[in-house]
């Protein structure tokens, strides 16, 4: 039996025991069912919330890293590659070794970490962008394990934030580059940008202006109606301004005003609207636009002054219109010409135009005295010191202080003086005022110093016609009395042309026998002359058609009676009818001719007597100088070689012959002792040397000689640098007769003997002549006597 019972519960024991091992099966078929839903899950939502989910170790080695299967997942390859190994082991791109080290820090901690960012080179070397946040995890006995965590790839977003910076960057690069001014405010009005230039421009910098109201910008008289803009604009009405150009006036820091043109720009971000405005500081633009209006003012006014200046035929009316020009044209306030009245110095006004012109000038007077109270306004001193005056402030000009009152009244801003000019001669004074300061900048002095040219060139012009009328006048009578005296002259007169008489007056053919002018009209005037004096007056003739301004000569006439006649003529070149002629005048000079027979006889006596009393003079001036005897007359022989030397004619040379002989004879006045004291002159003796200059110019000054002998006395001791005497002159103040003497004087006196020491001879005398040349000696008579001396010493001193 027992057998049998082992075989029955065998199967039981086995049914038995298969019970719990198959409850136990189904419980784990239970949990794997559980743990693959909840992996499910946990899948799910990795996909959904990250791209990837990570796991590492105790030593933060990658030990796992899933990709979901979303269109940012990263590859499996790229995933593969990372694990066994710590992230900063796999090679990034960012963040940088600092930026590691703190996240290691928070590893090692085993702290918690969100949003951790990195970048790669993904496979094509393009940077791509992750961001991972992770939880340390524990065993159950506290242990730690590793991380776990999820990351996503983020490269999109910065790739849009890198462009969203590079945007501003190059916004701001832009702003702050900008020579305008770019400046924001939101939907209130108040400003939430400013760049560089704005603040130039306004004189705010930015940590003062943003989160201020725009209408700081704006002039307070605005401000109201800027306000009434911004509420239309707030609650959707027009926007007037959006998207155009317009022209307003700013406000800066200071309270100061300027012109502006702003562009303004209407943009949204969000639920949030913002305007910014582009500026530009027109404040040139305008002041150019003034100024080409200005300029095309007086452009205007000086074509009009110029046509004035040629249809005007009266100075009083050209005036009275300048002014006028000056007002209508010029911009000008008021405009006015005086002109200096000769008999009292005070400017009389001889035009005027302009706002209260008649008023302001009945008040003033001016005078260009520059000793008078009247003569310090700019009007006298433009006269006086030849000059435009220029006030571009009338108030605050010291010029101006008499009249800084009536300029209250008057409302000047500047002025303009300008002189104007008759034949070169300052005589008047064209005067302007400007109601605004800083008027007349370079280009409206220049055209205004133009049409003061202008009115001076017509005031030469009345000054030519009037002396042109006068001039004609004058020459009309003059004809007649040309006319009477020609025509009754006692000499002959004769105009000839080819070779014929073309006319002659009566006294002419009264000459020649004849009974009238008309019996020799006509004729060949060869002639007139006996046949073997033909030939020279030919000649004569031909010297004056080859360019010989005039001749004078003498020939012998044949008269009407065959008779023969001296006749002496003076011929010139002329026109007659618009063609070359010759106009002769002509004397009988036969009872002339005999006349200087007898007076060359004279005249020969008479330089004989005057020669003669020249050498007495020179032989008492040597009684009293015994040791330079024959001094005087050596100096005149030298000074008359250099003449010659300098082109002198024979009567020059004459002169300097005869100076030479006279230019010591105030030594006479000088004790003989002193002259002939063979050892040092005291400073007393030597004055009294000095003295012969004067002395002798006493002596000559008197003497009616036909050269300047009593000059040449007196200065031949000067020298050219003013260091001679005794007048002290310089250069050419000297007589060049002198300047001659006082070289000849040192060629002579140092070749000779001295009672106070041996001749130097001619070298010596060439050397201090050298020395002495141009600053002592005049070059060029120092350059002749050198050469002189060179050639023919020997001669000139024996």
């Amino acid at each position: 039996m027992r057998p049998k019972q082992s075989k029955t519960a065998a199967p039981v024991a086995k049914a038995r025991s298969k019970r719990p091992v198959a409850k136990r099966a189904g419980r784990r078929v239970d949990a794997g069912d559980a743990l693959r839903e909840s992996e499910a899950r946990f899948r799910a939502l990795t996909a959904m919330s990250s791209d990837f989910y990570w796991e590492t170790d105790a030593e933060h080695r990658i030990t796992q890293r899933i990709a979901s299967s979303g269109p940012n997942a990263l590859s499996a390859a790229r995933a593969r590659s990372q694990i066994g190994h710590r992230r900063w082991e796999v090679p990034y791109l960012s963040p940088d070794a600092a930026g590691w080290q703190a996240h290691r820090a928070d590893l090692d901690a085993h702290r918690p970490f969100r949003n951790f960012e990195l970048s790669r080179a993904d496979i094509d070397g393009t940077e791509r962008f992750a961001s991972i946040s992770g939880d340390p995890v524990f065993d159950r006995a506290g242990q730690f394990t590793g991380y776990r965590g999820v990351g996503t790839d983020i490269t999109e977003r910065k790739r849009a934030e890198q462009a969203l910076q590079a945007s501003e960057a190059r916004y701001r690069s832009v702003a702050d580059s900008a020579k305008a001014a770019i400046v924001t405010c939101d939907a209130a009005g108040n400003i939430v940008s400013w760049n560089p230039a704005a603040e130039r421009m306004f004189g705010y910098t930015e940590s003062e202006v943003v989160g201020m109201a725009i209408a700081v910008l704006i002039p307070r008289r605005f401000q109201a109606g800027h306000e009434a803009g911004m509420q239309r604009m707030r609650s959707g009405g027009e926007k007037r301004v959006v998207g155009k150009t317009i022209e307003l006036a700013g406000r800066r820091k200071d309270g100061s005003e300027f012109p502006l043109e702003l562009s303004l720009s209407e943009w949204t971000a969000g639920a949030n609207r913002f305007y910014t405005g582009y500026i530009r500081d027109i404040s040139e633009h305008k002041t150019a636009e003034a100024n080409i209006r200005r300029m095309t003012q007086l452009y205007a006014a000086l074509s009009h002054c110029n046509q004035a200046i040629v249809r005007c035929d009266k100075e009083e009316e050209l005036l009275e219109q300048i002014c006028g020009i000056a007002v209508a044209f010029g911009g000008m306030e008021m405009a006015w010409i005086g002109f200096i009245d000769s008999d009292t110095g005070l400017i009389r006004i001889a035009a005027s135009e302009g706002h209260r012109a008649e008023e302001y000038l009945q008040e003033i007077e001016i005078s260009v005295d520059a000793g008078s109270r009247l003569g310090h306004g700019p009007s006298a001193v433009a006269i006086r010191e030849k000059r435009p005056v220029w006030l571009q402030d009338f108030q605050k000009e010291p010029l101006t202080a008499p009249w800084h009152e009536r300029r209250t009244r008057f409302g000047w801003g500047a002025s303009a003086s300008l002189p104007l000019y008759r034949n070169g001669i300052p005589v008047g004074v064209f005067t302007l005022y400007a109601a605004q300061v800083d008027a007349f900048d370079g280009k409206v002095r220049e055209l205004l110093t133009e049409m003061a040219t202008d009115i001076s060139f017509a005031l030469d012009n009345f000054a030519r016609e009037a002396a042109r009328l006068q001039a004609s006048v004058e020459l009309h009578a003059k004809e007649e009395q040309f006319r009477g005296l020609v025509e009754q002259s006692i000499a002959g007169i004769v105009i000839i042309q080819d070779d014929k008489l073309a006319y002659i007056n009566p006294r002419f053919a009264e000459i020649f026998g004849y009974d009238s002018v008309d019996e020799l009209i006509g004729r060949e005037s060869i002639s007139l002359v006996v046949e073997n004096g033909r030939s020279a007056v030919m000649e004569q003739r031909r010297r004056i058609e080859s360019g010989a301004q005039s001749i004078s000569y003498s020939f012998t006439a044949l008269r009407k009676d065959g008779s023969t006649i001296e006749i002496g003529v003076h011929i010139a070149r002329a026109t007659h009818n618009g063609r070359p002629a010759v106009i002769g005048l002509l004397q009988d000079i036969s009872e002339k001719k005999r006349a200087e027979d007898q007076i060359q006889r004279y005249l020969k006596q008479l330089e004989t007597a005057f020669m003669s009393t020249v050498e007495v003079a020179t032989a008492l001036s040597e009684m009293r100088d015994p040791y330079t005897a024959g001094h005087e007359r050596q100096v005149g022989k030298i000074a008359a070689a250099i003449g010659a030397e300098l082109g002198f004619d024979a009567q020059r040379m004459e002169g300097l012959r005869v100076a030479g002989y006279l230019h010591d004879i105030g030594k006479i006045t000088i004790p003989a002792e002193i002259l002939s004291k063979p050892g040092k002159l005291s400073a007393i003796e030597y004055e009294l040397i000095k003295g012969h200059p004067q002395s002798s110019y006493n002596v000559l000054k008197d003497v009616e000689f036909p050269w300047p002998v009593a000059q040449v006395a007196l200065q031949h001791h000067e020298r050219m640098d003013g260091s001679g005497y005794p007048q002290g002159l310089k250069g050419e103040a000297i007589l060049l007769e002198a300047r001659v003497m006082a070289v000849a004087d040192v060629m002579e006196a140092m070749s000779s003997h001295r009672p106070y020491r041996p001749g130097l001879g001619i070298e010596t005398a060439l050397a201090e002549i050298r020395r002495g040349r141009g600053s002592a000696y005049d070059p060029v008579v120092a350059d002749a006597c050198i050469k002189l001396f060179l050639e023919k010493g020997e001669e000139l001193l024996a």
